[in-house]
């Protein structure tokens, strides 16, 4: 009796060691992961994106690099009140808190102005068509100039007073002038020859 008392009493000890130790092992685990990840996630370190806009492309890449970060253009623009070159954006904006070695995404200053071609509709829009197909095309549009002709058909189209043909390009959101019909009828005046020829024989 006694010793199967005793062998219990060994097994019961043994399976509290093994649960023990299987416990202690599985904490263990889970700190070694833990550690791990935010090792490798730089847990809790962050860095705040310096501001780049207005610069060039090469100070702009050593200002990054600099402060652990990476950058790629992802985008150009035209801007008249910047340099050639120069960061017009950036993405993340600046004082945004990132991972060390994250990309920033910046759009520069193609020195370009972009032209778009006027669309054609001199005398073959109405008024309310011109205007649309115009500002659809990204140009802007000053008040309306009327003259004589049919009710608000297009005649012309003016850029800076003059003239100007379907499919000319100019810079994209130059303004433009529509000139269309008022409603009263063209008059057209035939010039006569007053001049009047006397053959002084007749009077002889």
């Amino acid at each position: 009796m006694a010793k199967e008392k005793g062998n219990k009493k060994r097994g019961v000890f043994y399976i509290l060691v093994n649960i023990s130790a299987m416990v202690i092992i599985a904490i263990l685990l889970v700190l070694v992961t833990f550690k791990w990840m935010k090792s490798y996630t730089l847990h809790g370190q962050y860095i705040t994106v310096p501001d780049v806009t207005g610069m060039y492309e090469e100070e702009a890449r050593q200002t990054l690099s600099m402060a652990g970060l990476n950058y790629e253009i992802s985008d150009y623009k035209f801007d008249k009140m910047m340099v050639e070159g120069g960061v017009i954006e950036q993405k993340p904006k600046p004082g945004a808190f990132v991972k060390q070695d994250r990309k920033i995404y910046l759009t520069l200053n193609s020195g370009k102005e972009p032209l778009r071609a006027v669309p054609d509709v001199a005398d073959n829009s109405s008024l309310r068509a011109a205007e649309s197909k115009l500002r659809a095309a990204g140009f802007k549009l000053t008040e309306t100039e009327y003259v004589d002709g049919d009710q608000d058909w297009v005649y012309e189209i003016r850029y800076l007073g003059e003239e100007i043909k379907a499919g000319t390009e100019i810079p994209e959101g130059s303004t433009l002038t529509i000139v269309a019909g008022n409603g009263n009828p063209i008059v057209e005046i035939e010039k006569a020859d007053s001049t009047i020829v006397i053959d002084m024989d007749f009077f002889e």
